[in-house]
């Protein structure tokens, strides 16, 4: 036998491993690089959707918004739609599939009000796991895809992410990657996953990117293939598709809400002009950035805050928002020294007159 010092053994079963994974490259179709004239070949089969346009077969969708902006109405109406193949929103087509809602958040008591006012006919593949301690596991999964395939289930929705989870940390990408190849695990069998999550809580200067404004780690925005957000605007909301994996997003739009004695239901009102979206939000973001400051600021240090803070549009944008505020009497500004203008939500007194003037 040789007498090996366990340098002499680390270093030969170091160089067995590497034959061993040099010999699986060559051997193993895994390590197959195309040339980009055979990729130009190839035919791949075409998107199918659950929702038209907003909902990919077999992908994993994220719908998130702050508390009370209509998530659970909004995913209990795609159920409805897509159990019985109707058009949600009276816009966009749905394929008919068998539903699976996983709610760790209502409660069958006020699901069941929520349906009575949304559907008339309640005859349809859907089905309900209601407060049950739900827990997103291997053994759980399994038990989620046997009873798919027995009850012909094409979609489950999880309401909402964070009841479901079983990560300590939602900020841990490692973490996160785990949860998400349980939902990859769904989605290899056939099943198209949505859940909803919670934004963060707004600060006193507001995001106005939708996409940065889920709770937890930036992987769990980058690891769904659509995420759509929803916003509250009074008597409607404003669904965003602020990513799209499979294609290119649509342009966000709005839905009234009808309400009537014992009905809801939403109304397609069109695409939202983002332009003027931008404009708004830049303003909404200059009242809280001079309310919290209680100052008055230079125009340029103004948008160069707003812009670090996540605020979206250019300079041009900004200044016409500036300029509605003040034909509308809801912003001043005044010339100081070297040709600066500053802004401010009162009226500038004297004292602040000459200061400026002044430098």
């Amino acid at each position: 036998m040789t007498d090996y010092s366990l340098g002499d053994y680390q270093k030969t079963e170091i160089e067995e491993k590497i034959q061993e994974v040099e010999k699986s490259i060559k051997n193993d179709e895994f390590f197959n690089p195309v040339s980009l004239e055979e990729l130009m070949k190839k035919e791949f089969p075409k998107i199918y959707w659950v929702v038209e346009q907003l909902i990919p077969v077999e992908s994993v969708v994220a719908i998130s918004g702050v508390p009370s902006a209509y998530k659970t109405w909004v995913i209990l109406d795609i159920a409805l739609k897509v159990s019985q193949g109707g058009i949600l929103f009276d816009k966009f087509t749905t394929d008919k599939t068998g539903v699976l809602i996983v709610d760790e958040e209502t409660g069958e008591r006020w699901v069941q009000q929520r349906i009575v006012k949304l559907q008339s006919t309640f005859s349809l593949p859907l089905y309900l796991l209601s407060k049950r301690g739900f827990k997103l596991t291997e053994e759980t999964v399994n038990l989620l895809i046997t009873f798919s395939k027995d009850h012909k289930i094409g979609l489950i929705i999880f309401d909402s992410f964070l009841r479901i989870h079983t990560a300590s940390n939602e900020n841990d990408a490692v973490e996160m990657a785990k949860v998400f190849s349980l939902f990859q695990k769904l989605t290899k069998a056939g099943i198209t996953v949505i859940f909803t999550h919670h934004n963060r809580k707004p600060g006193i200067l507001r995001s106005t990117n939708l996409s940065q404004d889920m709770r937890g780690s930036s992987d769990i925005l980058a690891a769904v293939d659509c995420h759509l957000a929803i916003e509250r605007k009074e008597d409607s909301i404003v669904i965003s598709q602020t990513k799209l994996r499979q294609g290119e997003e649509v342009k966000p739009f709005k839905l009234n809400i009808i309400q009537e004695e014992h009905a809801l239901r939403f109304e397609f009102s069109g695409e939202i002009d983002e332009e003027q979206t931008k404009k708004t939000d830049f303003q909404e973001a200059i009242k809280d950035l001079l309310t919290q400051e209680n100052k008055f600021m230079y125009k340029k240090e103004l948008f160069d805050t707003l812009k670090k803070i996540g605020v979206e549009g250019g300079y041009s944008t900004f200044k016409s928002a500036v300029a509605q505020m003040a034909e509308k009497g809801e912003l001043f500004e005044r010339q100081g020294e070297k040709n600066k203008v500053f802004c401010s939500l009162v009226p500038f007194d004297q004292e602040q007159i000459t200061v400026l003037s002044s430098g």
